[in-house]
């Protein structure tokens, strides 16, 4: 959508409703205000939110409607204009007026902002063919835009970082991250740039799980990121997939992105040393390749997501792992107590031996050669055993 800051003090009217219906047709949004303070405050906090700017010619300056509406509003705001244009923040803007002073002759605010109104022109409210040539112009003005062109070149990522898929927060994130693409040799800092696209990846997790593609234990766990991407990749142990849910190639992109993103948030990297690398090369291929990662990643979801958010079907494509747990009762003896309290004991019958946590020892009052029994538990990977319960009147 081409994204037009809507100066007019009825457009939440009926007749302003019927406009704004007719400039989605045109994929254009219009984002109405009623005056020129919040607009102007809209405007300078996140020019590059806007594509294009939309003036009536009348209406309020302040936001309390006790005023009457007045041509100074229009005047602030061309010169707000103006002030973001000599900050080279270039936004074209035109005048969409039903008042005849404004449409019929020339108003002296508009001969004063003539050279800057895009349009070179007022555009008739209450003429059809003067809206039909309105949204064809804002198009052609919005499409000259470099801002606009690379949201459009990069268009299922753009879609994915709205209110929609992601959220709008991560707008800037992706921009920031196209404009080194498009130019490389602006990347500054590029190990620094990680953390975004990590923010990215993460957002892209909580969406698979609110579509049922991720499950909620995985999100609500500690270590809910690197769950996240083992579960994507088939490789979680406590889940078995029925049913492909992400490609692999996706999976893959995700996983590698992770791999870098992870380890670059920490200065001195977990394994990878991806922050010290990247701060000693002098290129920045490492980066850009990751940013094409996401991009990729983005692209395929977008439609992904499109085709496939019945949450109810997607959690029919894997199931939790059914553990089941064997206790063993061991008889044997306490054949060590350490310093630091732990125990150790060691089986009648074989040369296992497990160890007793301090906690254990003292709650059971165990003495180094004492005989007891012991009850066991697997740990949840099997790779260890964790004794449950002491018995010690044999």
């Amino acid at each position: 959508m081409y994204k037009v800051l809507w100066f007019d003090d009825e457009f939440n009217s009926n007749k302003g409703m019927n406009i704004i219906d007719n400039a989605n047709e045109e994929y254009i949004e219009l984002i109405g205000v009623t005056n020129a303070k919040v607009g102007i405050d809209m405007l300078t906090s996140s020019p590059d939110n806007y594509d294009a700017i939309l003036l009536d010619g009348l209406f309020f300056v302040g936001d309390t409607e006790q005023e009457n509406y007045t041509d100074i509003a229009f005047r602030e705001v061309a010169k707000t204009i103006l002030k973001l244009k000599a900050q080279d923040i270039v936004i074209p803007w035109f005048v969409y007026s039903g008042q005849k002073e404004f449409v019929k002759s020339k108003h002296s605010h508009q001969l004063t902002f003539e050279d800057e109104n895009y349009g070179k022109r007022t555009y008739d409210k209450n003429s059809d063919q003067d809206q039909v040539d309105l949204w064809k112009d804002i198009i052609k003005a919005c499409n000259e835009r470099d801002s606009v062109r690379v949201r459009l070149k990069y268009f299922n990522p753009f879609e994915m970082c709205t209110d929609n898929y992601l959220g709008k927060k991560h707008f800037d994130r992706l921009h920031h991250l196209v404009l080194g693409l498009e130019n490389p040799s602006q990347i500054k800092i590029a190990q620094d740039s990680l953390n975004g696209i990590r923010k990215i990846i993460e957002a892209v997790f909580a969406k698979l799980n609110e579509i049922g593609c991720i499950p909620d234990e995985i999100i609500q766990d500690q270590g809910w990121i690197n769950g996240s991407g083992l579960f994507l990749s088939d490789k979680h142990r406590d889940y078995i997939y029925k049913q492909e849910i992400i490609h692999p190639v996706v999976a893959f992109n995700i996983y590698k992105i992770l791999s870098v993103t992870q380890d670059g948030s920490h200065n001195e990297g977990k394994s990878l040393g991806v922050d010290a690398y990247m701060a000693s090369n002098t290129n920045t291929f490492l980066y850009q390749s990751i940013a094409l990662l996401l991009l990729d990643t983005l692209d395929w979801l977008k439609p992904f997501i499109d085709d496939n958010n019945d949450k109810i079907k997607n959690q029919a494509k894997w199931d939790k792992v059914q553990s089941t747990i064997v206790s063993t009762s061991l008889t044997g003896e306490v054949c060590r107590i350490a310093d630091n309290g732990w125990g150790t004991f060691k089986h009648n019958d074989s040369p296992l031996e497990v160890s007793i946590p301090p906690a254990l020892v003292s709650s059971n009052r165990l003495a180094l050669n004492q005989s007891i029994e012991i009850t066991t538990e697997p740990s949840p990977d099997g790779t260890k055993t964790f004794i449950k319960n002491i018995k010690t009147q044999l």
